[in-house]
């Protein structure tokens, strides 16, 4: 993640809601009461309109931005919703009272088990699986970011050009239209030309090595 985290924003900074850069952020409450104050929270429902999307943990509950255009995007695009149930079935399966999924203290005293590292792990994989693939050959094929720019420098630095990665996703099947879409938003965000440049210093790491 490139850009700002926050793992727990103040109160009195809520306003930070309405940043322009892209964020993550996590708010702590007291109690449903406070909670809900957040969500009905002015600026946090101007945030919403605008691109923000609201995960609350306690409820197991996403209020997806309602920005214009990006809702329909996001309902049109294929996602690994079908896998990602079945795996969540499975750890609701472990609904005993020793399992640490279902207590914070047996989590702190024992950790967890075996099959739950097991369970949590695969929705780890099937959900970075689905954000690679989003890269196209870029994440899946070793050196494929050099299809996409070029060299300057002698090959010391390397320009991405975001037109040459969307003229590619539009030689796809139709079908993918959403998915393409989506994908050609992201290929112009300063998030994912940094993810090009991650993938292409990992590889000359890697060829460094041998």
């Amino acid at each position: 993640w490139a850009s700002t985290f926050m793992p727990l924003l103040p109160s009195h900074m809520l306003d930070f809601v309405n940043s322009p850069v892209p964020f993550i952020i996590g708010i702590a409450v007291e109690n449903t009461k406070s909670c809900q104050a957040i969500e009905n929270d002015e600026r946090v429902l101007e945030a919403i309109s605008t691109g923000l999307t609201c995960i609350n943990l306690s409820t197991n509950s996403v209020k997806f931005t309602t920005e214009t255009g990006v809702v329909d995007i996001l309902k049109g695009c294929p996602t690994p919703k079908r896998t990602l149930v079945h795996a969540q079935h499975k750890l609701q399966k472990m609904h005993s009272s020793c399992h640490a999924l279902r207590s914070f203290e047996n989590f702190i005293e024992v950790g967890l088990s075996e099959k739950e590292i097991s369970a949590i792990d695969n929705i780890r994989k099937i959900v970075s699986e689905y954000f690679l693939g989003l890269s196209d050959s870029i994440g899946a094929k070793k050196n494929g970011w050099q299809n996409f720019g070029v060299s300057v420098d002698e090959g010391e630095a390397f320009d991405f050009v975001p037109s040459t990665f969307v003229d590619s996703l539009n030689k796809q099947l139709q079908s993918l239209e959403c998915r393409v879409k989506f994908q050609e938003i992201m290929a112009y965000s300063q998030l994912f030309v940094e993810f090009v440049d991650a993938q292409r210093k990992n590889d000359l790491a890697r060829k460094a090595d041998k």
